[in-house]
């Protein structure tokens, strides 16, 4: 974090949506909106001369796409979370968001208790998809074949699924009848199947491998 808050840059070209997001964040204690940009190069050229910890970006934009921007930000300012926003969504874009570095991909229909839920869920260096994609997920998850599981047994794709939900080692085993210790060997079974580390890390594996 740059400073005692998160430093926020907003990214879209559309002024009613700059204005509205800022207005939704203003006055949520952790959180300072510094920058406000129409296109991608000017939020490029903001980020070269202001610390900025989370960009807030409209994922269709013309000239610069929100995919391009990442890819961009991603590259020269590694450290830099961000955050897509989209009136619309495809489970079958998360793979290249995900591959572009995105921590998160929101729906512009979310209320306010949402989108700063998401925004802390990335600044923690976790990702985030809006309940519409996570469900959307999830729902492909359960519609996967045996032969697509790429060797998961039955549980470590309960596991998998209760693990998307983001619970905790406690709250699988207390879901599953099981010990939190048969959770963590689940677990560790399961990143080293898919050659894994993270929830990330699974997510895109499972993306990559259209198991998702």
């Amino acid at each position: 974090m740059s400073g005692s808050k998160l430093q926020i840059l907003i990214v879209d070209d559309h002024q009613i949506l700059l204005d509205g997001i800022e207005a939704m964040l203003h006055g949520v204690g952790d959180f300072k909106v510094i920058g406000k940009c129409s296109d991608g190069n000017s939020a490029l050229n903001f980020l070269n001369e202001n610390p900025v910890d989370i960009v807030l970006t409209d994922l269709y934009m013309p000239k610069m796409t929100g995919m391009e921007l990442t890819q961009k930000v991603k590259k020269k300012f590694p450290n830099v979370k961000v955050l897509a926003l989209s009136v619309s969504y495809d489970v079958s874009i998360v793979h290249d968001l995900i591959d572009a570095g995105i921590s998160g991909f929101i729906i512009k229909t979310i209320g306010r208790d949402e989108l700063i839920e998401a925004i802390k869920t990335i600044a923690q260096g976790n990702i985030y998809f809006s309940r519409e994609v996570s469900n959307e997920i999830l729902r492909s998850l359960s519609n996967r074949t045996e032969e697509e599981t790429y060797h998961l047994t039955e549980r470590e794709i309960e596991i998998v699924k209760l693990i998307a939900q983001e619970l905790s080692n406690a709250e699988i085993a207390d879901k599953l009848c099981i010990s939190e210790r048969t959770v963590e060997t689940h677990r560790k079974n399961i990143y080293r199947k898919t050659n894994t580390k993270t929830i990330v890390g699974l997510i895109k594996y499972a993306v990559e491998h259209k198991l998702i």
